[in-house]
């Protein structure tokens, strides 16, 4: 979309438009922040458990309600799909607050080795990927979501025990 029609579906003459915006990557980049800081509000608003792995799942659900809900901003922030678009500090700070959020969860649970939280990543979010891209508002995906994590967990479970073997 152009900057021309953005500015005539809100109403305004495209001279008028650089008023607010100097760029389609400032446009990409406030709308970026916006989505970003909407899902770490959404996320930190959400109910978990106290068993630690519960609310790890408790997480992927609040996830993937946001992405349900807000399937564009969902495209913006999970996937490349505007070419060459990177968000700016400012509005990528929302994205890794998220991600420590998440990594908090992680901790708490027992994850502790960062190419663990890499793995766990992939795994969900290639879940919400399939879930979006080929049943968007459906639950084909989502029902694998234990699943995934049972695979998950036991690979770190097996993960602590091979390190306390070594160490006695």
């Amino acid at each position: 979309m152009s900057l021309h029609e953005v500015a005539r579906r809100v109403g305004l003459r495209q001279p008028s438009l650089y008023a607010y915006i100097d760029s389609k990557a400032a446009l990409y980049d406030a709308m970026f922040g916006q989505a970003a800081k909407a899902l770490l509000d959404h996320v930190k608003s959400w109910t978990y458990s106290a068993d630690p792995r519960q609310a790890v799942r408790d997480g992927c659900l609040a996830l993937w309600n946001f992405a349900d809900d807000h399937p564009v901003e969902g495209q913006l922030l999970f996937e490349r799909t505007v070419p060459g678009f990177e968000p700016s500090p400012a509005s990528y700070a929302y994205a890794q607050e998220f991600l420590r959020f998440n990594t908090d969860l992680l901790v708490a649970a027992g994850v502790t080795d960062p190419g663990d939280v890499d793995i766990f990543t992939a795994l969900i979010g290639g879940l919400l990927s399939q879930q979006q891209t080929n049943e968007p508002g459906g639950d084909r995906w989502m029902r694998h979501l234990d699943a995934v994590l049972e695979m998950f967990f036991y690979h770190v479970d097996r993960q602590r025990q091979t390190v306390m073997k070594g160490r006695s």
